[in-house]
């Protein structure tokens, strides 16, 4: 509609100044009026005045109106009242734009405060840049973390720790980073998580960062408390009868044997069998040590895993043959169910044959006691992340207690009276050591499942 008034009222001044030159033309050529000629010529400038001042007044309302959005300035108004028709539509398209481009703005800045306030709320640190390094978004957790005040370039953080920046600029996407560095007297150990994304052409990284060093020294202070706690009850019921037998039979071997023996007597035959009862006891309860001290031995020198493919059907075939007898004698039915016979690991299989061993007879122990025993193995691909796979150790036991669940991978914790307490443990570094885990689900009177996570498919 502007577009067309405009047209018209050019072309209509563009007639009238073609009328008034042929009515020039026809006065001089075939009249003798010459003032009309002249009248004639001055109406023609003023035309031409006329038409040059519409077209540029257009153009320059229209380049003032399309610098003023190049430069994102929507306070400019047209003003429609009070000034001429043909420029009323005109300047109120101008005004509808600019009011459409000042409300996106305003839509933009609240988002982007929304934004921040979100940012700035999480506790943890949080800087967004791009491929130069220039910083797009960054929250106080940050600042505060590494001790910034300013950061407006990655760059900046070389003073702090080149290793750091190294870090931000070649972590990938989905990808865990650990670096390791001292701000002023703090020793920080950071833990970074970068995700990348692409907005208006621009690569953007968003990396996070929080400072572990605080959680780990607390969770290794309560796991050393856990690990000297079972030490120090090993050693006492060991070391206490020991002392008391010691002292006893050292005081049976002065009263009976020495003094008798001085005094020309026969020491007493019960005497001599406290003795030999109390120095047997000695014995056994120094070799229950001497086995202990094995054990812990042996669970702080777990192998190196020799990882090599593995077909999961032959590693369960293997576990079955090993097995069988002993849970037939048990009584306890053990079945093996594998979703695709062709699937394989990269592992260890002695290492997880030795696991899997432990778990079964595990189970089984725990189903004493039960009408209907068994011990079921099932190998599957997990529907959710198909990038791991499990193998899941369930038993018909009554459960383990909600509160020996968090304690059953301790080192030398055990419920059972001729147990080690390494069992599960050696289990469990196994499993670190080929990248994976181990989980437990149990709860008192329902069946217990442990299972083995394999993250390396």
């Amino acid at each position: 509609m502007v577009y067309n008034r405009f047209r018209v009222n050019l072309l209509v001044r563009v007639g009238l100044l073609v009328v008034t030159i042929a009515a020039i033309i026809l006065v001089l050529y075939r009249t003798d009026w010459y003032m009309t000629a002249l009248c004639l010529g001055l109406l023609l400038c003023f035309q031409l005045y006329d038409l040059v001042q519409y077209v540029e007044r257009t153009n320059r309302d229209i380049s003032g109106f399309l610098e003023a959005i190049k430069h994102s300035d929507f306070t400019q108004r047209f003003a429609v009242k009070g000034g001429k028709p043909t420029y009323q539509e005109l300047y109120q398209a101008f005004n509808e734009v600019t009011d459409s481009f000042q409300r996106i703005k305003t839509e933009k800045q609240a988002h982007y405060l929304y934004l921040q306030a979100i940012v700035e709320h999480i506790g943890i640190g949080i800087v967004s840049f791009d491929e130069k390094g220039d910083v797009h978004l960054v929250n106080h957790v940050t600042k505060e973390l590494l001790h910034t005040p300013h950061l407006d370039h990655i760059r900046i953080l070389n003073r702090l720790s080149e290793e750091l920046v190294e870090v931000l600029f070649g972590i990938g996407h989905n990808e865990k980073r650990l670096v390791t560095l001292q701000v002023r007297e703090e020793k920080l150990l950071l833990t970074l998580q970068a995700t990348w994304l692409v907005s208006q052409g621009k690569t953007l990284k968003i990396v996070s960062l929080q400072n572990i060093r605080s959680e780990l020294e607390e969770q290794e202070l309560q796991t050393w408390q856990k690990l000297i706690r079972v030490l120090t009850h090993e050693i006492m019921n060991t070391v206490t009868p020991v002392i008391s037998l010691t002292s006893t039979v050292s005081h049976l071997v002065e009263e009976e044997v020495i003094k008798k023996c001085a005094a020309g007597d026969s020491p007493d035959e019960e005497a001599l069998e406290d003795i030999q009862a109390g120095l047997q006891t000695i014995e056994k309860r120094s070799a229950g040590m001497l086995h202990f001290v094995k054990n812990y031995r042996r669970l702080m020198r777990v192998p190196t895993p020799e990882v090599r493919t593995v077909k999961v059907r032959e590693l369960l075939k293997s576990v079955h043959t090993l097995l069988q007898p002993e849970m037939e004698a048990n009584k306890t039915r053990l079945s093996f169910y594998l979703a695709d016979e062709k699937v394989e690991l990269l592992a260890d299989p002695e290492l997880i044959e030795q696991v899997l061993i432990n778990l079964i007879k595990n189970g089984m122990e725990a189903s004493q006691g039960i009408a209907e025993r068994w011990v079921e193995v099932i190998a599957y691909q997990e529907e959710q992340d198909k990038s791991h796979f499990r193998i899941d150790v369930q038993d018909s036991g009554p459960g383990i207690p909600a509160e020996e669940l968090d304690k059953i991978f301790i080192p030398f914790y055990t419920t059972k009276k001729k147990g080690s307490g390494i069992g599960l443990s050696l289990s469990q570094q196994i499993m670190r050591q080929h990248g994976g885990g181990i989980r437990v689900s149990s709860a008192s009177g329902s069946p217990t499942t442990f299972s083995l996570i394999f993250k390396n498919q």
